[in-house]
């Protein structure tokens, strides 16, 4: 059986071609967000309305964290090319993972209070846009009284 190669054996030119990989990926993640923000923002019209208005808050944040733990993403496998002992690659991946877990943590409080938000906004939206009923007679399950 073939024995893995020690991390500092690795050809210097390799880890280049690794770090020239990662940041091709990388803009290649950009152009895509970039384009889904034209996209999106062709869709966008002025409105009065607060719950459209929060849902379209809450789609910004979305982007903005899929930006963010993309670019922790990138970062992290650069650091990884780098990376010259196994301890080192585990040290780095065990911060990693821990840094992940809080900003998830914080990315799904934002998203809490912003889903409240949307739902008090469209709770408020809708009993604005009610008509006032008139007392409504009642459609079933009564006494008749006509015999």
């Amino acid at each position: 059986m073939q024995e893995m190669p020690k991390f500092t054996e690795m050809p210097e030119s390799m880890r280049n071609i690794m770090k020239a990989s990662i940041d091709q990926a990388r803009k290649a993640f950009e152009g895509f967000i970039a384009a889904s923000q034209q996209a999106m923002s062709n869709f966008d019209a002025p409105t009065n309305n607060p719950a459209l208005d929060s849902l379209k808050q809450f789609n910004d944040k979305i982007a903005e964290f899929t930006r963010k733990n993309a670019d922790a993403n990138f970062q992290f496998a650069m650091r990884l090319a780098d990376a010259k002992q196994v301890t080192d690659v585990l040290e780095m991946q065990n911060d990693y993972v821990r840094q992940l877990m809080d900003a998830y943590a914080k990315q799904l409080e934002e998203l809490r209070s912003l889903t409240t938000r949307i739902v008090q906004d469209s709770a408020k939206a809708a009993s604005s846009n009610m008509p006032n009923m008139p007392n409504m007679p009642n459609m079933g399950g009564g006494t008749d009284s006509s015999g």
